[in-house]
């Protein structure tokens, strides 16, 4: 395992050009690899007693350095942390009939931010960049939204709830309620 030289210093450095928002940023600009010990990140504190300041500073918006830039997503919603970091999130429809939080949920979701409608390739391609699937498996869970047609309560696949149905027109797919 590599040790890592933690120097006043070092750390002011990184501080300055850098603009890390945490005490694990930090130990990681200076060649740290993994999860940050408890005995260095007092040996951090100790050596720069305001760091928890510039620190917060820089979570706030008010560092100096290049840092990483912000992720812009052209699609506003609320974003639930780290988890959803570099994710598309689609917001809530309020006629989604799915259990909030389920894959059915977010391919409805999907469809439903684009009121005119999408290709269905096109459909399949951002319900998996925003589900995390391969394109395979998120092409099982859009067969499942694609078996209610024709009727808001007409025939359709048991784990597809009522409620709304899908317009297919071609490759051409709208939600319809």
């Amino acid at each position: 395992m590599q040790k890592v030289e933690v120097s006043r210093e070092k750390i002011v450095e990184v501080l300055e050009s850098k603009s890390p928002k945490s005490l694990t940023e930090v130990y990681r600009h200076l060649g740290g690899v993994g999860k940050l010990s408890g005995s260095t990140g007092k040996r951090m504190r100790t050596l720069v007693p305001d760091i928890e300041k510039v620190l917060a500073g820089n979570r706030a918006g008010e560092g100096k350095g290049e840092g990483n830039p912000e992720a812009t997503s052209r699609i506003s919603g609320k974003s639930k942390g780290p988890k959803n970091a570099g994710r598309t999130v689609y917001v809530r429809h309020s006629k989604n009939p799915f259990r909030e939080g389920s894959n059915y949920a977010l391919a409805f979701d999907v469809l439903a931010f684009f009121p005119e409608g999408l290709p269905l390739a096109e459909w399949r391609e951002r319900y998996a960049k925003a589900a995390r699937k391969s394109l395979k498996l998120a092409s099982y869970d859009i067969q499942v939204l694609l078996t209610a047609k024709d009727t808001p309560t007409g025939e359709r696949h048991k784990s597809c709830r009522d409620g709304f149905y899908i317009e297919r027109q071609c490759d051409h797919v709208t939600l319809k309620f």
